[in-house]
């Protein structure tokens, strides 16, 4: 005979993919959600107040980037349920974002992003 389970009841790890303990998923995925928010928040203040002291001059695309690269963990580790897997899998996965940060990294350093006005590249 199968119980049912409400929404807000804890899920049984018998049904989770590798959890050892339960939890409530709406408690999980709320706090997730709010974080995010936040984390969007600053984002969006980071690029319509570009002269604020934590990201002035030449931190704020260092401060996007480290934005970016959490909201992607929190997404990825929450809702793709990496915190389940085999360490090798999220290490595998985790991998694809180091090297898409290092190309785009690269990138911008080729387009002199990184020098500012003084030391662009100047036609005459």
């Amino acid at each position: 005979m199968s119980t049912t389970i409400s929404e807000h009841d804890p899920v049984p790890t018998e049904v989770l993919d590798g959890a050892v303990v339960p939890y409530s998923r709406d408690k999980t995925y709320v706090f997730t959600a709010l974080f995010l928010a936040v984390v969007t928040v600053v984002e969006v203040l980071a690029v319509e107040l570009p002269d604020f002291p934590l990201w002035s001059g030449n931190l704020l695309v260092p401060v996007l980037l480290l934005l970016m690269a959490v909201k992607f963990f929190t997404v990825a580790w929450v809702f793709m349920h990496l915190k389940f897997d085999k360490p090798i899998l999220t290490w595998a996965f985790y991998s694809g974002l180091l090297l898409a940060l290092g190309v785009y990294v690269a990138m911008l350093t080729m387009f002199r992003l990184w020098y500012g006005d003084s030391a662009s590249v100047r036609s005459s």
